[in-house]
């Protein structure tokens, strides 16, 4: 018989702002759980599926495609708009907003000349469309997704609840996303923030308990986030063109995340520059081989350069928008502030912490 199985994925709830739900639900597992590398794109990876950004051929959302081309009127075009965005605020939103229907693929706010040769092929691991095997897929999971029903935890948990009650789902999956927006919007010492972790413990716990009372001791239920956060302190300008020039496919392409700045270096003569440029900022550094090998980064489809921030940093302007969040993750998974966290009424050996790809194993070995 297969065991009842309710999974909750809360996106950014910290370690330390589940210790009420823990004493709730009576949890026999409350790990902090450690993110893997980059952003929640990468996380859920790792977390779903098990694979890291060299298994899963991705790092971040957007990445270079070395096999893309463009014909002169292709660059022509970018360069026109590239010219009158410049004029204009409401041109480049205006623009970037007809690429974007055109593409299919929201270019939020990279550079018109960039835009030809970086492909959006990050895929959230639990969204049906996700082309690898997940403990979702295996475990032939119901799914209650934000990305369905909209951004709004409360809506989120009471479809689940409702779903529930009438169809006694044994294997359910819920996700939720509000609390992240909310930390990246008004930041973590505000109400707001409170408001929404009170939401999130209120409405986690009756979910849990009405799946406990209506399967049994024998019931298990799994709680996860994907990461902490950081405030931001500081907005961090760079640009490289003023170093190295206009990127191109005989030099260098680019592309900078709000905590990554990624380097792909073509003209493998401007490499020793290029480290030596990065290596004198002092807001961050370039990922090392150890660094990159452990987090799974080894191939250099995902940058011949990785530059990550410091903690509380954050890239201003970057390839999604000129602001500064007031807090922020994708910083050295180590940092007590990256930490997310994992509940389950489950035992599992794992200490005080549990890696990302470790939470796929033990929630797999339940199905």
């Amino acid at each position: 018989m297969h065991t009842p199985i309710l999974v909750i994925f809360v996106d950014a709830l910290p370690f330390d702002r589940a210790s009420r739900l823990s004493e709730e639900l009576k949890a026999k597992t409350y790990l902090k759980s450690v993110p893997g590398a980059g952003y929640s794109i990468n996380v859920k990876a790792e977390m779903f599926a098990g694979l890291k950004p060299d298994d899963v051929g991705y790092f971040c959302e957007w990445n270079y495609d070395s096999t893309r081309t463009t014909n002169w009127l292709s660059r022509a075009t970018m360069s026109f708009l590239d010219l009158l965005s410049q004029k204009s605020k409401l041109l480049n939103r205006i623009f970037h907003k007809l690429i974007t229907v055109l593409k299919k693929e929201n270019v939020y706010d990279i550079p018109y000349p960039l835009i030809p040769y970086f492909k959006n092929s990050g895929v959230t691991a639990y969204e049906f469309y996700f082309d690898r095997p997940t403990f979702l897929s295996d475990g032939k999971f119901d799914r209650v997704l934000y990305s369905e029903e909209g951004v709004d935890d409360r809506k989120v948990f009471e479809v689940a609840l409702n779903r529930l009650k009438k169809e006694k789902n044994k294997r359910l999956f819920v996700a939720t996303a509000q609390l992240d927006g909310v930390m990246h919007n008004y930041g973590m010492d505000c109400e707001k923030y409170e408001d929404q972790i009170s939401l999130i413990e209120k409405y986690a716990a009756n979910l849990i308990n009405e799946f406990l009372r209506i399967h049994g001791d024998e019931a298990r239920y799994f709680l996860f986030s994907d990461h902490g956060m950081a405030p931001v302190l500081e907005g961090v300008e760079f640009n490289i063109e003023k170093h190295f020039g206009s990127p191109s496919q005989f030099s260098y392409m680019y592309f900078v995340d709000a905590t990554f700045y990624r380097v792909w270096i073509i003209d493998k003569g401007l490499e020793e520059e290029m480290l030596k440029v990065f290596g004198g900022l002092d807001c961050g550094h370039v990922l090392t081989k150890n660094e990159r090998d452990d987090l799974g980064l080894k191939s250099q489809k995902h940058g011949d350069i990785i530059f990550m921030l410091d903690e509380s940093k954050q890239f201003a302007p970057n390839f999604f928008g000129k602001d500064v969040c007031k807090a922020m993750h994708g910083y050295s998974p180590n940092l007590e502030s990256q930490l997310g966290v994992y509940l389950s009424n489950a035992e599992g050996e794992h200490g005080k912490k549990i890696e990302a790809v470790d939470i796929y194993k033990h929630i797999k070995s339940f199905l």
